[in-house]
């Protein structure tokens, strides 16, 4: 089901707006914020680096996810769906464009406890900002059961992988998804404004 122009989608993308700038805020301009969430990280997240978790890392990686994208894409054109082809395609990059330019421009730092070495920043998470987009697309999309359910487990285990992998802090997991579902709801509007 996609959103309809209502006050609730409205009143839905400011809230998501709202809790994504305060999450900014508080880990740009708050010292006391990051402190406080390492140390609930440490004390509740044990952290697991299993080939498990790395196998769901890198299956929803967000490189793989663009090839995932490009798939939805092409199935939508098979079933006569062009223009929500582009939309698909435009959702996921246009949100993981503007995900890294906000990693770069706040550049927290990842988690001293995760085990790669390449310095990448953290927030938002790029596996989740780009899993919950396609949960989102591909559950509105298909509204069967069955591909809702695989999709939802899917989702889970990303922002699992990012927490246990201590790849991300909870907030950066946290902003990713409510960065992607305000992303998406407006997406949804504006494809409804045009579309009329």
């Amino acid at each position: 089901m996609h959103p309809q122009l209502t006050i609730g989608w409205l009143l839905q993308l400011l809230m998501t707006g709202l809790i994504f700038g305060s999450l900014c805020w508080g880990i740009r301009y708050s010292p006391q914020f990051s402190l406080v969430e390492e140390r609930l990280q440490h004390r509740i997240i044990r952290q697991q680096n299993n080939w498990w978790w790395q196998l769901v890392a890198t299956v929803f990686d967000p490189k793989t996810l663009v090839m995932w994208d490009f798939l939805l894409a092409g199935l939508l054109v098979v079933q006569g769906r062009s223009l929500r082809a582009i939309y698909v395609l435009v959702m996921l990059a246009s949100v993981d464009a503007f995900g890294i330019w906000i990693k770069h421009h706040l550049k927290r730092q990842r988690p001293a406890t995760f085990g790669k070495s390449t310095p990448t920043y953290s927030f938002p998470s790029g596996h989740t900002l780009g899993t919950t987009m396609m949960t989102l697309m591909i559950g509105m999309l298909f509204p069967n059961l069955l591909i809702r359910s695989l999709v939802l487990l899917g989702w889970l285990l990303v922002i699992g992988c990012r927490l246990t992998l201590h790849a991300h802090y909870p907030s950066d997991v946290l902003g990713a998804v409510v960065l992607a579902y305000g992303w998406w709801i407006g997406g949804e509007l504006l494809y409804i404004l045009i579309t009329r």
